[in-house]
Order: structure tokens, then C-alpha cells, then sequence
């Protein structure tokens, strides 16, 4: 006869917090924040009211617990990491890689679309929820793609932090005008030949060619 080791109580409550923040996100989704309630909540994640309030004080910490669940999800997707393989050392590589992870969103990670239509729906009157969705991606996201452009030989002659908004900042402008704003068939575009532009234009590679706007840096 076998025997299965029951799992412990570590286990058990990170189980819990998975439901409970599965069951936040399905209601958020369909009811919004204002109608989300933590009832709302413990039913769809299968648990205790007390359950839920054992491991958020309230609704905006269950929100924010969520923010930052989803945006370590999809920094693991784009960066490597459980799902997906780690970027190319090649500071340029790992830039076109990047490009072409987020432009794969809507494939890769539909219900962050979701999350990101939510979001702005609600920031108007809740910003503190779209401010901690900023403070996260600033802390997970942008400073590592600072850390990239700055490493590119070749790369413009701008403050990397600049370029690092111009590349972030093209990237969510096609994904919000084609996935988020339903926006392929007025403009049409081919996600390949953008994110290969995108680096180019940025970063362009010396040894091909040679860029007035690029030198030595400090």
C-alpha cells in the first residue's frame, strides 16, 4: 500500500493564495474593481471569507497583490524564466528578443491584455491602483531594459534612460493600437520586421552600418 504525505501547512496556504488570487482575477475581470467585492472573492476562489482576509488586509492589497503577481509572470516570460528561455547575452539580441516577446502578448499572455483594459478602466477613479501598476513595471521591467540599451555598442548617442522609454514606449503604442484597440486590419503591421526596425533604429549595429549618430561613449 502506498502512502502520500499530506502537504504542509507552507504548502496549503500557497495553495490558497494561488485560488484566491485566481478567483480575484476572474472577478475583477467581470465585475470590475468597484463591484468586486471580498464575498465575491472567497466564493470564486472556493474559499473562507476569513481565508481571503487571512492573507489580504483588504481589497486594494488583494488588487495590488495581484498587480504584482501578473507582472512578474509576464517579466518571466519576457526576460526567461519558467516559460521561456533567458535572453541572448548579446545586449542587442536580448533587445530584438525582448521586442519580439512583447509583441507576442496576445498570444502569450491574453488574460495581462485583460488586466491592462481593466486597469485603465478604473485608474480614473482609483489611481492608486494604476500607480502601484507603474511603481511595479518601473522596478521589474523598465530599469532592466535601461540596462540593456546602455550595454549596446553602437546604440544611439542619447541618454539610455531616453532610449529605454522610446523602445518601451513603441512597443505599448502597437500593442495597445492593434490587440488592446482591435486595430490589425486599419493598420496592418508585420511584428517581425517593427521589432527588428525597432533595435536598428535605436541601436544600430556598427559593424554593418557605420551610424554618425553613435561613438564612443563615456
Amino acid at each position: 500500500m502506498a502512502f502520500v504525505l499530506a502537504p504542509s501547512g507552507r504548502q496549503l496556504s500557497e495553495e490558497k493564495a494561488a485560488a484566491i488570487l485566481a478567483g480575484a482575477m476572474h472577478e475583477f475581470l467581470a465585475q470590475g474593481y468597484a463591484a468586486t467585492s471580498m464575498d465575491r472573492v472567497a466564493r470564486a476562489a472556493g474559499v473562507s471569507k476569513a481565508t481571503v482576509y487571512s492573507h489580504y488586509a483588504d481589497k486594494e492589497s488583494l488588487f495590488q497583490a495581484l498587480t504584482c503577481h501578473m507582472i512578474e509572470r509576464r517579466f518571466a516570460l519576457l526576460f526567461g524564466g519558467d516559460q521561456a528561455e533567458p535572453l541572448p547575452a548579446d545586449p542587442r539580441q536580448a533587445m530584438h528578443t525582448l521586442a519580439r516577446r512583447m509583441l507576442e502578448v496576445h498570444r502569450t499572455q491574453p488574460e495581462f491584455l485583460a488586466f491592462l483594459r481593466l486597469l485603465i478602466g478604473e485608474s480614473d477613479r482609483f489611481p492608486a491602483l494604476a500607480q502601484g501598476f507603474m511603481t511595479q513595471i518601473h522596478q521589474n521591467s523598465f530599469l532592466a531594459i535601461t540596462e540593456l540599451v546602455s550595454g549596446c555598442e553602437g546604440r544611439r548617442r542619447a541618454d539610455p534612460t531616453l532610449l529605454a522609454m522610446v523602445f518601451l514606449g513603441s512597443l505599448i503604442h502597437v500593442v495597445m493600437c492593434q490587440d488592446m484597440l482591435h486595430g490589425k486590419e486599419v493598420m496592418p503591421l508585420d511584428r517581425e520586421a517593427f521589432a527588428t526596425g525597432l533595435v536598428e533604429l535605436l541601436c544600430p549595429d556598427p559593424a554593418v552600418v557605420p551610424d554618425p549618430g553613435a561613438g564612443s561613449r563615456p
